[in-house]
């Protein structure tokens, strides 16, 4: 076996993969992605946030393309995001639609070949009433549905909470945005992240941090876990950093800023282009530092 990332083996000691979301951004990591599934790279451990998390979730039931098809094809619909589905649905994004009509339907998930994944998967979710981080497991998807993808991508303002067993829960962004503590807390040693932002990138508090509160009367908590969620970022950011001078983690990120934000869905050449700039990365990742 090749001696990916320079380490002999993934798995002892544990090695986690995290994945970073960031709505249409994460296209990125499915090039990552897609290059550990041509090269059959896997991990005991994979955790993921908002759209990243439904990245991990296509890529462990074995698809390699299905989810660019999502962020290049369905993302133009007007029923997938947009003012129109706004309009009609009370949401910016229509998780329905993308989680239930696509994914269970048009372009199915195989969820025979996920649920039976034996490594660790965690799906982070923040709760609406504590304003929190919860993990979801593989166990959420033993009902074949997709209820803590959707919970995981649910921005707050542009998305209505989804419920799952009697709670509300938003993206778990808004809580963790780089769960890097809890790999650490659950075992990992190690820790391999695909992340959106290129090196020296510093997060800045949200700009509408403002109306957050009236926004968010409802949820209050939430609207606070907002405030703070800049410092939760850069505190999680250099802590992986920091685990990177340790030589315990490696950090698959663009050289610059992506040439797109979190709502880009034109043109889908640009966004087939920064698939394959992941890919790229990640291809240097893996095979770079086993050749010095």
């Amino acid at each position: 076996m090749a001696d990916f990332f320079g380490w002999a083996d993934l798995r002892s000691p544990k090695t986690a993969l995290l994945c970073e979301g960031g709505g249409q951004l994460g296209i990125y990591g499915v090039g990552a992605l897609q290059c550990f599934h041509d090269n059959g790279v896997t991990f005991p451990y994979y955790i993921g946030v908002s759209a990243a998390a439904a990245n991990l979730a296509s890529h462990l039931a074995g698809h390699r393309d299905r989810t660019v098809r999502f962020y290049a094809d369905y993302a133009l619909r007007p029923a997938y995001m947009g003012w129109r589905c706004w309009r009609k649905t009370g949401s910016f994004i229509d998780l329905g639609y993308i989680y239930d009509v696509i994914t269970n339907h048009e372009d199915p998930l195989d969820y025979d070949t996920l649920c039976a994944v034996a490594d660790e998967i965690r799906i982070v979710v923040t709760n609406a009433r504590t304003g929190r981080a919860e993990y979801f497991g593989n166990s959420a998807f033993a009902g074949r549905e997709c209820k803590a993808l959707m919970a995981s991508s649910a921005l707050p303002v542009y998305c209505k909470p989804v419920e799952i067993a009697g709670e509300l829960y938003f993206d778990g962004g808004v809580a963790d945005s780089l769960p890097v503590e809890r790999a650490l807390e659950e075992g990992c040693a190690r820790v391999v992240a695909i992340l959106n932002r290129p090196p020296g990138f510093r997060k800045t508090p949200e700009k509408g941090r403002r109306l957050y509160p009236l926004a968010l009367r409802q949820y209050p908590e939430i609207a606070k876990a907002l405030a703070l969620r800049h410092e939760n970022y850069m505190r999680s950011l250099r802590r992986l950093e920091q685990l990177e001078a340790e030589g315990r983690a490696v950090l698959i990120r663009p050289a610059a800023a992506l040439p797109m934000h979190t709502f880009t869905r034109r043109p889908a050449a640009l966004l087939r282009q920064v698939c394959r700039m992941g890919y790229d990365d990640a291809r240097r990742a893996l095979f770079c530092a086993a050749a010095l």
